[in-house]
């Protein structure tokens, strides 16, 4: 998942819910698992390997479906690249948006209202919410848990976004970064400028305008790591290969190729582009010697 407009900070940390509004896009490359297997232990793996930090977070969404509800029923999977190998590239979205599904699969059934399941699934990640609607999304804001939800506006039909997406490494943990940011004296601008940015993207894909869309992308991307900088911690979590992929970006730009970066709460840098330039994105790169992965956009959770 790659978020456009980003969050940071939490106004209540046991309904995780934001302060403003955010949008994402769901991709097509990277994909978690999660499996019902009684053979095996129940938790959430990253490539076979237990993950504390998602392990506990299962409590408050379990409990939302059954209160007797035990982590050992469920087991997630994901597949893609181990978690210490990078950061900023949407674990906690997907393995949250996969859980979520799984419980109501496993201990509801029927078929799922994905936006009313959006607000289970924030108990895990906010950005969960996003994940599992899929698509372009808006995760709404709200007061408290009964209106605050996510929506899907789009999708590939309205707009063929495609990505390059680069992993990097980072040791930074997103829940330090959302405590940080509380600390920045820029943080009610940063709130009130992202809420506005939330309506500009929105208008954006729904106008198929790539290049509104990838402007509004860098810039919320800046303003959010300058936060995390100005906070009382002084947080850098851009990397000298960030910057350095940005360089490159910005020179393929400069160039007549659709390139845009995008950043979340780690190093790793999205890539947004069209389909007649992902390859010669993809290929610039590759030549600087950077893994990379091309992606469209993907859809939401689903039930196989």
């Amino acid at each position: 998942m790659q978020a456009l407009v980003k969050y940071h900070g939490m106004k209540d940390w046991k309904l995780r819910l934001p302060y403003h509004d955010s949008i994402s896009v769901n991709t097509t490359c990277m994909k978690t698992v999660a499996e019902l297997d009684d053979s095996r232990k129940g938790g959430v793996y990253i490539r076979g390997k237990p993950n504390e930090s998602a392990n506990a977070r299962l409590g408050p969404v379990l409990a939302r479906f059954d209160p007797g509800a035990e982590v050992r029923q469920f087991r997630i999977d994901s597949k893609n690249i181990p978690a210490g190998e990078a950061k900023g590239i949407g674990y906690s979205s997907s393995a949250g948006a996969a859980l979520t599904l799984l419980c109501h699969k496993k201990l509801i059934g029927g078929e799922p209202n994905l936006e009313s399941l959006s607000k289970t699934a924030r108990l895990f990640a906010a950005s969960a919410s996003r994940s599992l609607v899929g698509g372009f999304s808006r995760l709404h804001a709200g007061e408290g848990d009964a209106d605050t939800y996510a929506e899907k506006f789009a999708d590939e039909k309205d707009m063929d976004l495609r990505m390059v997406v680069v992993p990097l490494r980072s040791q930074v943990k997103t829940e330090d970064a959302h405590r940080e940011v509380l600390t920045s004296p820029f943080f009610e601008a940063r709130v009130r400028s992202a809420q506005r940015r939330c309506d500009d993207m929105e208008r954006a894909i729904l106008d198929n305008d790539l290049e509104r869309v990838g402007v509004l992308t860098e810039k919320d991307t800046l303003e959010l790591h300058s936060l995390t900088m100005t906070g009382e911690g002084r947080m850098l979590i851009m990397t000298e290969d960030s910057l350095r992929i940005i360089g490159k970006v910005r020179e393929l730009k400069e160039s007549g190729t659709e390139a845009y970066f995008s950043m979340q709460t780690g190093p790793s840098v999205f890539i947004n582009t069209s389909e007649k330039d992902q390859a010669k994105v993809l290929a610039a790169v590759k030549r600087m010697g950077y893994r990379a992965f091309t992606s469209g956009v993907g859809g939401p959770a689903t039930l196989f």
